[in-house]
């Protein structure tokens, strides 16, 4: 089913008893070179054990069952702008906690079958989230441990967990209920989660009423680009540089880091300031509620409100920023799960195209056979080494909490 949301191209009237602040993401283009050379065992750190070779992966599609526990989490309670110290930091306290509580979790692949795409090549491999740097801060990183050593989450984890029933891999960046707006880094080493800028700032998203944060578990298919060269016949506008964007719909709140097997409902067309930015819609296949929902057209039923809900924020999300409203594609209807296959199909062959550029913008280190840019152990050392420990969180904004009330 579809759901229609209104083309805004004037700013709309947002009233909130805080000053606001203009974000959007800033990157500024890095080149790395990393060379291949013997494979070896190097210390890190403390925090971090032995990195040894990690088996190579192939970007030939395979197929294998995963099986992930669902971190779980609890919802963190909106606090008014009048609120005392004590309860802003029980809020605060209760955001980190959400945000850094399953981090410990490891999610474990049960292998059935050979998979030319898995990334790890013994029994019982597994996912790993290891924090470094301050939470909440432009030091922050988030890596992702495989079997035997650090990953790529974009290029090393498999596109699917289980091809023949199009059950997907999804990296989990941003906790339901959270503010802070995390993202795998594209143009580093590795692809670490790291939490956006605007001006030297880390990124928050604001609190459109009668929303707390992103109202769903938010992250990315890894082995997906959006080619900012291919025009998108069907929207008209290119894409936008970055994995393709998932939002889980289930009913448990992810802890970042995490990789889930997901099934793909349909996608949004979200036209960000005039590039296309797919919003695949999907549910945890061990959701309670992932045998009733098996198509766009589920969700409704299961989940009353819920697309509606999800149109309206991303169009009014950067309003309390001073932009205007987002747009949408096909007049903000929700396209199908056999039109979103395809488009991850097509954003999974860039991919492949781009791993094999000589020269990329983005980062392409990886343990995938077939990409020009290799993963060495000392490319691994250095990209850790440069961030500093994991260390207490940075305070959050003081208007974390508040709501804002968008009109028009």
């Amino acid at each position: 089913m579809g759901c229609a949301a209104s083309q805004e191209n004037s700013i709309a009237t947002v009233s909130s008893s805080s000053n606001t602040t203009t974000t959007s993401t800033s990157n500024n283009s890095q080149k790395w070179a990393i060379s291949r050379a013997p494979q070896g065992s190097h210390p890190i750190n403390k925090n971090l054990t032995q990195v040894a070779a990690i088996h190579t992966s192939s970007m030939d599609s395979g197929s294998s069952t995963v099986q992930f526990p669902s971190p779980r989490g609890s919802l963190t309670t909106a606090v008014s702008s009048s609120s005392s110290g004590a309860q802003r930091k029980m809020s605060a306290d209760s955001e980190r906690s959400l945000h850094t509580r399953p981090l410990t979790d490891t999610a474990v692949i049960h292998k059935t079958q050979t998979s030319t795409m898995s990334t790890g090549a013994g029994d019982s491999p597994a996912y790993q989230a290891i924090e470094r740097g301050s939470l909440y801060s432009l030091d922050y990183r988030v890596f992702i441990k495989g079997p035997q050593g650090i990953v790529s989450p974009w290029h090393d984890i498999p596109l699917f967990a289980d091809k023949d029933k199009s059950i997907y891999n999804m990296v989990v960046e941003i906790p339901r209920w959270t503010n802070a707006k995390m993202e795998m880094a594209t143009k580093e080493p590795f692809s670490p989660i790291k939490q956006d800028e605007k001006k030297g700032v880390a990124r928050f998203v604001h609190n459109i009423f009668p929303h707390k944060g992103y109202i769903w578990n938010y992250g990315a298919l890894p082995q997906t680009w959006e080619d900012p060269n291919h025009v998108v016949p069907d929207t008209g506008a290119k894409g936008d540089n970055d994995p393709i964007d998932v939002i889980e719909i289930g009913s448990k709140v992810a802890g970042r880091g995490a990789v889930l097997q997901v099934k793909v409902l349909g996608t949004l067309a979200l036209i960000d300031e005039g590039e296309t930015d797919w919003k695949l819609v999907a549910i945890d296949v061990n959701d309670e509620n992932a045998d009733q929902l098996n198509d766009i057209s589920d969700v409704e039923k299961v989940y009353p409100g819920l697309l509606t809900a999800t149109v309206e924020w991303f169009r009014n999300y950067k309003i309390p920023a001073g932009k205007p409203a987002n747009e949408f594609a096909f007049n903000g209807d929700y396209k199908n799960r056999d039109y979103a296959n395809k488009v991850i199909g097509e954003t999974n062959e860039f991919w492949k195209a781009l791993m094999k550029e000589a020269s990329p913008a983005l980062n392409t280190i990886s343990h995938v056979p077939e990409a020009v840019h290799q993963a060495t152990d000392e490319a691994v050392t250095a990209a850790v080494e440069s961030t500093p420990e994991h260390g207490a969180s940075a305070a959050l904004p003081g208007d974390v909490d508040k709501w804002h009330f968008v009109q028009g």
